[in-house]
Parts: C-alpha cells; structure tokens; sequence
C-alpha cells in the first residue's frame, strides 16, 4: 500500500492535478509545433489542387496548374527538336506558300518557326479564332437561352394573346426542345392559342450568310445561314421511304415546310437520280426523280430563312400536339412587358466548344460569331461580328494583316490568317479556366473526330489534340502535343498550294507530331 497518499491525500491530489497540467500543455506545445513544421514546410510548395474563392463557379475546379508540369528545356533538347523539325520542313512536299510554328505551351516560347507571319487560308482552323473570341466575350461557362413568352393572361384553357419564341442564338436547339416546350404548355393548361404565334430572331438581324461562301454550298446543312433562331443545325432532314410499285412516301422534320414530291419507287439495283431543291420562290421544297427500292433513306437540306422556318414549324407543332391556334405564324420582336411560359438554357460554352471542334461543325461556328457580335454591340450581324473578332485580335497583338476574316467556320476562301494567329488562339485557349485542361477541348489526332485519318505512331497516339482544316487548295492543322517529358507543346502547320499531293504532305506533317511528342 502507497503510505505516503494514504496518510496525505490532499497532497496527493494537488500532485495528481500538477501532472495533469503538464501533459495538456505539453500536448497543446507539441501540436503546436507540428501545425508550424507543416506551414513550413508547404509555404512555398504549390497547391495539388487550385482553391477556389467564395462565389467561384462550381464547375471551374482547374486552372491553369497542370501548366507548370514538365521539365525546363534544356539546350541539347532544343537543339535536338530543332534539327529534326527542320528536317521535315524542308522537304519538297512543302510549297513556299507554308506557314510553321511550335511553341512551348507553358510560356508561349517560340521552339521553331518557317513563315510564321505569312498570312494563308486557314480553312475550318479558323474556329480556333471564333472559340477564342467567344471565350473572351462570354466565357466558358456561357449559356444560350431560348424561351417562350407571352402578352395575354391565360383563361382558362385559352392563352389570350400572342406566343412568341425569342431566340438566343443556341447553336443547339432542336425541334426536340421545342417540343418539350411545347409540353410544358399543355402541362399549363392551354389547349388554344388566341392570337399569332411569332418568332423574334432580331438578337441577330437577318439571316444570312457570307458573301464570300461558294454558291454551291449553300443547299447544305453545312452551310445554313446564322440565325438568332434555327432548329436542327439550320438543316431540315428528309426521309425518303420507297413503295414498291408506286411512290415513294417523303417525310420532313420539323414539319411545317411545304413539300412538293414526285419521287418513284425503282428497282432495287436501279440509279438514285433523287433531287432535293428549293423552288425558285421559296415556298416549297421540290423533291423529284427515282429511289433504289429498300431501306428508308435520309437526306438534309439548310433552311434558307430559318427565323420564318422556326416560326411554321412551331405552329405546326403546336397543332400536332393538340393546341388550337387561331392567329397566322410569323416574325416579330417580342413586347418589352411579356410572362415567360417556358425556358431553355443550353449546355456551358465549352462543351459546346468541344463539339464543334470535334465534328467541324460550321453552324456552330457561324453562331458563335454571331453571339460575339451580340455582345459586343447589341446586334449580331455578320459585319458586327467580324468586327468585334477582329477588335479581340487586335487586343491579342494580331493585326489585319495576319488575320482578315470573312466568316467564323472557315468556308470562306477570303480568310486570311498566319500561323502565328492561330498559335496565338492556342496560347489564349490553353490559359482559359475550365473543369478540364483546355486541350482536351480538341479531338485527339489518329483516335477520333475529323483528325481520326492523321496515321501517328503509337508514341504519339493519344498525345496529339488538334483542329484540322481543308478547302481546295488549302490544308492546316494546329493543336496541342502533350510530351513525354517537357509539358505542352502548340503547333500550326499551314499549307497552301502544295505541287506533290497533300497525302505526302500529311505524312511530313505527322512525322513532326511524332518527333515532338517524344520530347
């Protein structure tokens, strides 16, 4: 038995309480110090993960970060990428109409150039301009809205008014969306419409294309003209269903358009001799001549004036679904005072973005052009589009002469731009804030999109994002390689007026990817 806390307890405790103080502090001292060492030790170490500010947008969860890895150049690398680019430039295959540049991605650091401010035609490359631009007016997390108002209350079943559609520019609304708009009508209530169903397409003037795009083109749905309202890429699809022993049925969507058919059922192994064309007045598709018997058959035409196409096609909708409408459609600005009945906002700009790099696809481009141009002056026509583009170039140390555009998709032939241009959209795109590094916005050469043809070594495959571009007598690709060891190179290689046939010239081209994405 301890004596000594049995005859002096009161000692005792006051120990017992002593001790127990000491190791309080000493633990609060020993915590304390940890919490320094680690401060320490971290002070200058750089974030795993950028930390967002309060108000932040959710989706922006990576910047530019991923931008500091790789090691520093060194003078024997240089050295060595250097002579075996220019090995690969100065082969025959390429004319001296031939703009080349590569920099390092982390500091715009020119790695190697050849005419890299000869201005040349770009083709689809252009849109490398039109995303920068767009990005710098909107930014990437931008969203089209589209929505159905209204100047009349609804009574009862009966919306006594107008029903407008006000377009926002959505590259990618469908006649889908429309329909789903057109349910939340129902869901409402309403079952009549008292007065017109109209369209405001104003956001973006008339609808029209450059005047500098080729005549031929514009029965595409590739070549649609831009408007503040179009369904379905601009584009209306055809289907063609043959009948054997009589004709064939012709079906369009959206509906609305009239459509004037004459299409005969062949036989099986006969010619296709299918036309599909706009009468001379506008007011009719003409479809004539003879289908092969078998499978339904697809076919896509652009709408030359999507705005007033938009504005049938929702009236014709709307009484497919069961909605009266009492008035006529049409085109007119929607009234300052107005309730909306229903709202569609698109994805965020870079997904968007991404898509139109990976299809090339050129409505998307033209309206991405003409929302720049929205921002910047009220109106987004095609003359105040280009001249805010061109207000973003200059902004950027671009002048007129190393960048003169006439359209946002690069079906123009007028379009002038130097590699130095496009390395500089490079350099403004990989800096932009987004949930992923901006280069994966491009489609990865030899994998899949339009660049999915490039034939790249396995080295190389899955390294290499890039845009392409072609129009006759002109090639370019620029992009992203992401190296094995020294972060992200930019590249642009343009070409115009080859002599020795461009499959040569994609070979050099990608034999150069393959070098560099080894460094």
């Amino acid at each position: 038995m301890d004596w000594d806390r049995r005859l002096r307890p009161e000692r005792w405790r006051r120990r017992r309480v002593r001790r127990a103080r000491r190791l309080v502090a000493l633990g609060v001292f020993l915590a304390a110090c940890t919490i320094f060492i680690y401060a320490l030790a971290h002070r200058h170490a750089p974030s795993a993960r950028p930390q967002l500010q309060a108000g932040a947008p959710a989706r922006a969860l990576r910047t530019t970060g991923w931008l500091r890895a790789g090691t520093l150049w060194s003078k024997a690398d240089l050295a060595r990428l250097h002579t075996a680019l220019a090995a690969q430039a100065a082969l025959p295959v390429f004319p001296q109409s031939t703009g080349i540049l590569v920099l390092d991605g982390r500091d715009g650091h020119v790695l190697f150039s050849r005419n890299a401010q000869l201005a040349l035609v770009p083709g689809s490359t252009v849109k490398l301009i039109t995303a920068a631009a767009a990005f710098a007016a909107l930014g990437p997390q931008y969203r089209f809205t589209t929505a159905m108002v209204s100047d009349g209350p609804i009574e009862g079943t009966t919306l006594d008014g107008k029903l407008w559609l006000i377009g926002g520019g959505d590259p990618e609304l469908t006649s889908d969306d429309l329909r789903r708009g057109i349910h939340e009508l129902q869901l409402a209530g309403i079952g009549q419409i008292a007065g017109d169903v109209e369209v405001d397409g104003s956001r973006y003037g008339a609808d029209v294309v450059s005047p500098s795009w080729q005549r031929d083109d514009l029965q595409y749905g590739w070549a649609a003209p831009a408007s503040a309202l179009s369904l379905d890429g601009g584009s209306v699809q055809f289907t063609i269903m043959p009948r054997p022993g009589t004709q064939a049925d012709v079906a369009i969507d959206p509906p609305g358009e009239r459509v004037i058919a004459s299409v005969d059922t062949a036989a099986s192994d006969a010619a296709n001799t299918l036309t599909i064309e706009a009468a001379p007045d506008g007011s009719a598709y003409l479809v004539r001549g003879q289908i092969p018997y078998g499978a339904p058959q697809k076919y896509w035409r652009a709408v030359a004036h999507p705005t007033k196409s938009t504005a049938t096609s929702l009236a014709a909708m709307l009484r497919l679904a069961g909605i009266g409408v009492s008035g006529s459609a049409g085109t007119d600005p929607a009234p300052a005072r107005r309730a909306v009945l229903w709202q569609h906002r698109s994805r965020p700009l870079d997904q968007i973005v991404k898509h139109m790099f990976a299809l090339s696809d050129n409505h998307y481009a033209e309206q991405l052009l003409r929302e720049v141009g929205w921002q910047a002056s009220g109106l987004g026509t095609l003359d105040n589009s280009l001249q805010a583009e061109q207000g973003f170039l200059r902004g950027e140390g671009i002048s007129r002469d190393e960048a003169l555009l006439a359209d946002g998709s690069g079906l123009s032939a007028q379009n002038k731009v130097s590699a130095r241009a496009l390395g500089a959209m490079l350099r403004f795109l990989l800096m932009q804030p987004m949930p992923e590094p901006p280069f994966t916005l491009l489609p990865r050469a030899g994998i899949e999109g339009t660049v999915a043809v490039r034939e790249l070594a396995p080295s190389a495959l899955g390294r290499v994002f890039a845009k392409d571009g072609y129009i006759e007598g002109a090639s370019s690709i620029a992009g992203y390689v992401v190296t094995a060891h020294h972060g992200p190179m930019i590249f642009v290689f343009m070409v115009n007026d080859w002599q020795q046939g461009l499959d040569a010239v994609w070979a050099a081209e990608d034999r150069m990817l393959d070098s560099m994405a080894t460094f």
